[in-house]
């Protein structure tokens, strides 16, 4: 029972994560929300005008904004080396999970991209395209011959946003944690709905991406607890 109330968050979170593989594997659901995207009439996806006119901001634009921020995270690190900063030293932590996070969460989403072999669905012929659609855990068809790998499981584009998930985890007030971690959670939502708008993944995907994320930074900030206030006391005249 100890051990269930230490790691309660992870132990939850890798049960919700083998709970949403289960419904991708058993369940059409992606398929379900993925035809209200596509317009079968038209032949096209309900942000594919979007993003053709706009995506140099909404798509490039987001992730040029990540790497700004990571770099600012950078300088304000190595800034907290320096004694004539030396008030940046508590915050030495939170910048360092942080810039870690954002690092390995797209990298480790990127590996299962490379081994998934499963197709965007813009690729597959339910929506136009050439390829079948097979679940993450079933095989091709055996008259199935692939030319190119699938690169569509899990989403790594909404992968840069989820990993500011972890600002939730650099302060212990509540109103600080809701606040940096709304907003870490809205960045990776606006990707991940993005992108599944105009047909490069399934809703499946991206919940393995914000559920991976997640994992990932209840794991680091459990092993980078950081220091526990000392309580205070008052001496009684």
């Amino acid at each position: 029972m100890w051990f269930f109330q230490k790691y309660r968050a992870i132990l939850v979170t890798m049960a919700l994560f083998i709970l949403n593989l289960l419904v991708l594997q058993y369940t059409d659901f992606d398929l379900f929300v993925q035809d209200y995207a596509y317009n079968f009439e038209t032949g096209k996806w309900l942000l594919e005008d979007v993003h053709a006119h706009y995506g140099w901001l909404l798509y490039t634009g987001i992730k040029v904004g990540l790497v700004v921020f990571a770099i600012l995270l950078i300088i304000l690190l190595a800034l907290s080396y320096k004694a004539s900063f030396a008030f940046l030293k508590q915050f030495r932590r939170a910048l360092a999970c942080v810039l870690i996070s954002m690092m390995v969460c797209p990298l480790l989403i990127g590996a299962g991209k490379q081994v998934s072999n499963v197709y965007c669905p813009y690729e597959i012929e339910r929506y136009g395209g050439s390829m079948p659609y097979v679940k993450p855990l079933s095989p091709y068809p055996a008259s199935f011959k692939q030319e190119h790998r699938g690169m569509g499981f899990p989403a790594g584009h909404a992968a840069g946003g989820f990993a500011l998930l972890s600002l939730f985890f650099v302060s212990r007030d509540r109103k600080i944690q809701l606040l940096l971690g709304g907003a870490g959670l809205s960045v990776g939502v606006f990707m991940g709905v993005y992108q599944i708008l105009r047909g490069q993944h399934y809703i499946g995907d991206t919940m393995v991406t914000v559920l991976g994320c997640l994992l990932f930074n209840l794991i680091l900030f459990r092993v980078f607890p950081g220091k526990q206030r000392r309580p205070t006391y008052y001496k009684t005249v």
